[in-house]
């Protein structure tokens, strides 16, 4: 809703300040040199991507417009998941951890926790990196640089739909002149005409120019930028998981690991320890 509101301030901004210089809004509006653009735009951007990587932009699109899920309450789940689940191995073992992190959906612990029973990145890389634990004796370093690198996988996979459409904001001024070259063209083509005509065809054309611009630093590359915050939204969680479940090899208790993993939470979405002392406190 914020992007919503922004942009049409953005329209709202221009439009009065066009009217104040003593222009006409609907000299700015061109249906033919918007269809042009954006749809050069469109068409390019599907070129130059994969379906998956299209499927995720959509998908990262609707979540830059919605409301966010990784909020306090998200991570407050989060780090009574993983202190659970680290519980289980340290009163029990590694065996009873097992049938929770094989089956989720039938876990009495992950079931407790729906914020990130939806949020299936989080989810897939908890279950992943417990079956590392449980299937193999790996040093606490050792795991720790194979989920730093499954990391930057994902963050490469996640930061491809901003940065494939940060390109075409930065196509769109060119694809602007391209229009308004196409309406010098016309343009030329009836230069015996009244003088007023030809003043006004200039004016289309150079709308193309306008628009493109307007394309680019208005909505594509704000946007872009916006699902760039996404990607490192959607990715933050996992280096909280990584270093909860090191400080566990490094035989913390689960009160440490997960303070280990509330260190790497963004402040404004971060629990305090009074609030995470709380929380803990009512899984005892």
């Amino acid at each position: 809703m914020k992007q919503i509101l922004a942009f049409v301030g953005i329209l709202a901004v221009i439009g009065v300040s066009f009217v104040l210089h003593g222009g006409r809004l609907g000299a700015l509006v061109k249906i033919s040199e918007i269809v042009i653009i954006f749809g050069a735009s469109l068409g390019g951007l599907i070129i130059s991507c994969t379906m998956p990587t299209l499927k995720l932009m959509i998908s990262q699109i609707k979540q830059t417009l919605g409301k966010s899920i990784y909020t306090k309450d998200y991570y407050n789940e989060l780090l009574s998941l993983m202190f659970e689940l680290i519980n289980v191995v340290k009163m029990q073992n590694l065996k009873a951890l097992d049938t929770h992190v094989e089956n989720p959906e039938a876990s009495s612990i992950f079931t407790k926790y729906p914020a990130i029973m939806k949020d299936t990145i989080t989810l897939h890389f908890i279950i992943d990196s417990f079956r590392q634990v449980i299937s193999s004796k790996i040093a606490a370093h050792e795991l720790e640089a194979a989920l730093e690198e499954e990391i930057e996988v994902l963050m490469e996979e996640y930061e491809k739909p901003s940065h494939k459409l940060h390109a075409t904001a930065e196509a769109m001024p060119g694809i602007g002149i391209l229009a308004a070259v196409m309406g010098i063209i016309l343009t030329m083509q009836n230069l015996d005409a009244d003088v007023t005509i030809i003043g006004q065809s200039i004016a289309g054309a150079l709308v193309g120019t306008f628009t493109g611009i307007f394309g680019c630093y208005c909505l594509a590359g704000p946007l872009s930028s916006a699902m760039h915050e996404i990607a490192e939204e959607q990715v933050a969680p996992l280096h909280c998981i990584r270093s909860i479940i090191t400080g566990y090899l490094q035989n913390l208790s689960a009160h440490m690991c997960v303070n280990a993993g509330r260190k790497h939470i963004e402040t404004h979405v971060k629990p305090s320890f009074t609030e995470l002392e709380q929380t803990l406190e009512s899984l005892r």
